[in-house]
């Protein structure tokens, strides 16, 4: 049997993908099955593998067997290495590719760190303690979005959708469009949680409009900001990635906490204070922002919807960051509580989060095209789902998924190690080091990530099997349940080490 490449192109404008008329040259037994495109028959053997794009399955084309198009697959897989197109990736090449972009993301958390600890001390979250509530839903959006992002890029990029300029150029636009519509309306909701939760434990007097506007609105520009700067730098790194023959997967999402920590608590306390200083006179002025603000997110949402790949998100995508919001918030409301008692939990809360959110991103982008690429909607391409609700498969290191929960879940003890002595070093000082905490926290630190690589891996299976895209709803629910695990271990760990007699690092230890 005779064969010849199968040439595939995808216009971003439609969302389709296009198949010559004849796209293999077949047996004389096959060619009384051929047809045209845009023809039908019934009788017809379909494939079932098949490329998923966005929440949508869309065949490659009619095949007699999905042996002709696993083939097809086996020339373009995931990745190959740009200098020798044959070598597929490897285990070094993944750990290098994941672990550079990894430390300096953490650099990144221990600066957010850092930056809130001293910031918790500023007249912006001494006079609105409710602020803090709201940094980790704010710190989330990340996750909610950007990591989302970085996640449907390294899929888009995997099935060729972003060859050209013009492909680029569509995506650019409507992904940062989407990032924006989302941003304003979570950040929004986010600061009214915020104000509820304050408003229940607060006095009457206390909880003013002035208050509330000015709390809503430094909530709604900082993820505005954020987003912006973020979406446009994760197309950046995804487009350098591509073109030096880079997996997208690998590095993007990471690369979204190299500076999203620390950009977006910077932001948040910035524009806070600034508000928060303002506030008393110059409410009908904040009352206009904000709603041109809200506004905005409608034209956002217009241009979102004009690239089919994009519209499809914002209409299927809310689910996932509004259930990731609220279980931040529920992180906050511990942090919060926690830093009340313990003022140095802020020091190691966006480190701890920030690490198991990060690595458990890149499993998931992973896992997301690997579905994307050998599955069809609703149906897994192997295994059974009860499989991967046991533990030991997830790090079995049989699968090469389970190789690379591994690799990453090892990959945090370093990272924590580093970071860890990182924060003594420049803001703690190593004449308060207490061994039995350092081995507590790396103890909850790969607990953490443990919880959340297991998971994730049967979490993105389920929402395949419900026909909802991982790309968009995994990396939200995961980064949300890092923040909660995170702050609550890390909680846990103050509340165990205080029976030692330990009252925290400014004070020392009691013996």
């Amino acid at each position: 049997m005779s064969s010849a490449t199968l040439t595939t192109e995808v216009d971003v404008e439609s969302g389709e993908i296009s198949v010559p008329e004849t796209p293999i040259t077949a047996s004389p037994s096959m060619e009384s099955m051929k047809i045209p495109n845009g023809q039908k028959n019934d009788g017809l053997k379909h494939s079932n593998t098949s490329i998923s794009i966005v929440s949508n399955t869309v065949p490659i084309g009619w095949f007699p067997d999905s042996d002709y198009l696993l083939k097809i697959v086996e020339q373009n897989p995931f990745w190959r290495s740009k200098l020798d197109p044959t070598k597929p990736e490897t285990k070094k090449s993944f750990i290098i590719e994941t672990g550079i972009p990894f430390f300096l993301a953490g650099l990144g958390m221990a600066c957010a760190g850092l930056l809130l600890s001293h910031a918790q001390k500023w007249s912006f979250l001494t006079q609105m303690q409710e602020a803090l509530v709201l940094i980790p839903p704010l710190l989330g959006l990340k996750g909610n979005l950007e990591m989302t992002l970085a996640s449907r890029l390294g899929t888009w990029t995997n099935l060729g959708l972003l060859k050209t300029r013009k492909q680029q150029l569509k995506i650019f636009i409507s992904s940062v469009a989407l990032d924006q519509a989302q941003a304003i309306i979570v950040a929004f909701l986010a600061a009214i949680i915020a104000s509820v939760i304050y408003k229940l434990g607060a006095s009457g007097e206390d909880f003013t409009w002035n208050r509330v506007v000015a709390l809503h609105l430094a909530s709604v520009v900082t993820g505005s900001a954020t987003s912006f700067m973020l979406a446009t730098l994760m197309v950046t790194i995804t487009l350098l990635a591509n073109k030096c023959g880079v997996n997208p997967d690998n590095i993007t999402t990471p690369v979204a906490g190299t500076t999203g920590d620390t950009v977006t608590l910077g932001f948040f306390v910035l524009f806070g204070t600034l508000i928060n200083n303002g506030k008393e006179h110059n409410l009908v002025l904040y009352c206009i922002l904000l709603g041109l603000f809200l506004l905005s997110s409608f034209f956002w949402m217009f241009v979102t919807s004009r690239n089919p790949l994009t519209k499809q998100v914002l209409k299927s995508g809310w689910f996932s960051i509004l259930t990731a919001m609220v279980i931040s918030t529920g992180g906050g409301i511990i942090m919060q509580n926690a830093i009340k008692k313990y003022p140095d939990v802020g020091t190691f809360q966006p480190v701890i989060n920030g690490v198991g959110g990060n690595l458990v991103a890149v499993q998931s982008s992973r896992i997301s095209t690997y579905l994307h690429k050998f599955a069809t909607s609703g149906q897994l391409p192997e295994n059974r789902l009860l499989t991967y609700l046991n533990p030991v498969r997830a790090f079995s290191c049989q699968e090469n998924e389970s190789v690379v929960a591994v690799i990453l879940l090892l990959m945090s003890i370093p990272g924590h190690i580093v970071f860890l002595v990182l924060i003594f070093a420049i803001n703690i000082g190593f004449s308060t080091w207490n061994w039995m905490f350092f081995g507590l926290y790396l103890a909850i630190g790969v607990v953490q990530v443990f919880l959340l690589l297991y998971i994730c891996q049967f979490f993105a299976r389920i929402l395949w099997l419900i026909r909802m895209n991982p790309d968009n709803n995994t990396i939200p629910i995961m980064t949300a349940l890092g923040d909660l695990f995170g702050s609550a271990l890390l909680l846990g760990l103050f509340v165990v080490m205080s029976t030692t007699g330990f009252r925290g690092f400014e004070t020392g230890l009691i013996d």
